[in-house]
């Protein structure tokens, strides 16, 4: 009886699934396994998604004891053991398939290991050839470097040998040499020692004579020294005899010198007097009359621009209010003077509204001298660039100047404004440095501007110059102009030039003095007469001597010429011809 119970053996997939797991070609490993070992690889079991498992230990169910049912019969009994029989002979049952896939397995593993077995012994043989044949080259390759260093070692010796011969043959020359060199050394020490015992012999004798020599004029001069000795006495009592006659006339001669010293001093005192007196009646003269040496207009100039800048105008542009007064006035004034222009009626618009723009403004406050500093500083500025660029704008900006003096105290600020902005030029003063100044001071008190060539500085001085002269020869005055500005101002710039030769021998000293020449033309023979006329011929003479005036590149010789020419028009203006040569 058959009972449809399945085989505990796997199915034909998972057989199969296990035979191309395990190649039927695949190569044996080098242990040499036997074929059983080979064929009992286990398969593990999947992971595949069919099989079943237990998520934790708390899943999987305890076991129940089954409870003992009824006795079985029988029959029951003789199904039992008839099915366990054949579940027995299924167990039992080999696969005639499964037999003939195991077989070719086995033959083919044996093959190909008996295949590998061959190719070893093939691989081991072409290795060992291979090595025998490399050992035979490096041992040919080996005797040769072995022949090779013993002919360099035999080469070396051979060479060794020989240069142990040379030097012993140099040793053996060199000792030889040696040898022939002492004996002549002692040679020569025996002649010196003989020349010496000689030489000592003959000192020995002319020491014997020199001492009966000495011996001799020892004698006489202890005699000699008797005489003397006599004679001295005779002298000394001779020379305190004149010493005496001496000594009474020197004392007449110091009391005479005494008295004669004593006039002096006092003639020297009344004379010193005398001049101290003359100084401080020239001194109060010169005062007097508004004069003033270089030094004092340069002290006053820099007093009254530091009093404006570091006091006023600092004060001012601490104050937003007032600095926003003083920018606005500023602005208006350098609009203005910008708007000038060779017309009387635009000289006395633009005069009125300047005038009037300061005027309203309070004398004690600090914004009214700031407002003055502003307006010279566009004056003076305008002059730098019009004034340099055309002469002719000299005029218009003066005549505006001169009705601007009616503001009470701007002919100083302006008048001071010049003298600073120029180094001290426009007074005839030269700028030194002081004590503990550094040179950016120095150049900024002096006039010079940074990045400025000489050129530059040179022309930009000079339309200052020539608005200066402008104001002082303008015909536009109606009144005496304030003392800064006055027409003998002219004078005192040329002769102050010309009385210091630092300024002189500057290459802008006669530019300079042109630009002066040419604004005073027709005031200077009106005013000074002959004198100006002698200082037309001293400015061409000194202009014609090299060294004496101006710098001796071209530049100074181009001024020098200039102002020779102009000189010597001037001259012949005034009807003297030839004299500026």
């Amino acid at each position: 009886m058959k009972f449809g119970i399945s085989a505990d053996h796997a199915s034909f997939p998972e057989r199969a699934k296990a035979r191309l797991s395990s190649s039927t070609y695949k190569a044996p490993s080098d242990s040499e396994e036997s074929t059983d070992e080979y064929e009992a690889a286990v398969i593990e079991p999947s992971d595949s998604e069919d099989s079943f498992y237990y998520a934790s230990d708390e899943e999987i169910p305890s076991r129940t004891k089954t409870k003992a049912g009824p006795p079985k019969t029988a029959t029951e009994q003789r199904e039992l053991t008839e099915a366990m029989a054949s579940v027995k002979l299924h167990t039992e049952y080999q696969d005639p398939l499964e037999a003939w896939i195991k077989q070719n397995q086995q033959e083919a593993f044996q093959i190909a290991q008996n295949r590998m077995k061959r190719s070893h012994i093939t691989m081991r043989n072409l290795y060992m050839t291979a090595t025998q044949i490399t050992q035979t080259s490096m041992d040919v390759s080996a005797q040769e470097q072995q022949r090779d260093v013993e002919r360099v070692i035999r080469a070396r010796q051979s060479e060794r040998e020989r240069q142990e011969r040379l030097e012993q043959e140099r040793w053996e020359a060199r000792n030889k040499a040696l040898w022939e060199h002492v004996d002549k050394a002692a040679a020569i020490v025996e002649a010196r020692l003989e020349a010496e015992r000689q030489a000592e012999e003959a000192k020995r004798r002319q020491a014997e004579a020199e001492a009966r020599r000495i011996e001799e004029e020892k004698q006489k001069r202890l005699q000699a020294e008797q005489q003397a000795r006599e004679k001295a006495e005779a002298e000394k009592r001779r020379i305190a005899e004149e010493k005496a006659r001496a000594a009474e006339e020197e004392k007449k001669r110091v009391a005479a010198e005494k008295a004669a010293e004593e006039k002096e001093r006092l003639e020297a005192e009344a004379k010193q007097q005398r001049e101290k007196e003359a100084l401080s009646k020239f001194e109060a003269e010169r005062k007097r009359a508004g004069l003033s040496t270089p030094r004092e207009d340069w002290d006053r100039a820099l007093e009254i621009m530091q009093n404006v800048k570091h006091g006023h105008l600092k004060r001012v542009k601490e104050d937003s209010v007032a600095r926003r007064q003083w920018n606005g006035i500023r602005r208006n004034v350098t609009l203005r003077i910008g708007q000038l222009t060779d017309n009387d009626s635009e000289v006395a618009r633009i005069s009125t509204q300047i005038f009037e723009l300061v005027r309203v403004l309070d004398p004690s406050t600090d914004i009214y001298p700031a407002a003055l500093s502003a307006l010279a500083k566009a004056i003076v500025l305008q002059a730098e660039t019009e004034v340099t660029a055309k002469l002719d704008t000299a005029g218009p900006l003066a005549a505006v100047v001169i009705n601007l003096f009616n503001l009470p105290g701007f002919d100083e600020v302006l008048w001071s404004r010049m003298v600073t902005r120029t180094g001290g030029w426009v007074i005839g003063h030269f700028v030194t440095k002081r004590q503990g100044q550094n040179d950016a001071e120095f150049r900024k008190l002096a006039g010079y501007r940074e990045d400025e060539t000489q050129v530059d500085r040179q022309t930009r001085i000079g339309g200052v110059i020539s608005l200066y002269f402008a104001i002082c020869t303008s015909p536009k005055a109606t009144s005496m102009l304030p003392t800064p500005f006055w027409p003998t101002k002219i004078w005192s710039f040329l002769s102050r030039i010309m009385g210091d030769a630092r300024l002189t021998r500057q290459s802008m000293a006669p530019y300079l003095m042109h630009s002066c020449l040419e604004m005073a033309a027709g005031t200077g023979l009106a005013m000074f007469g002959r004198q100006w006329l002698k200082l037309l011929i001293a400015l061409g003479q000194s202009s014609m001597e090299e060294g004496r005036m101006g710098a001796s590149d071209d530049a100074g010789k181009t001024a020098r010429v200039r102002l020779q020419l102009r000189a010597e028009k001037l001259l012949g203006e005034a009807g003297v011809m030839g004299s500026a040569r």
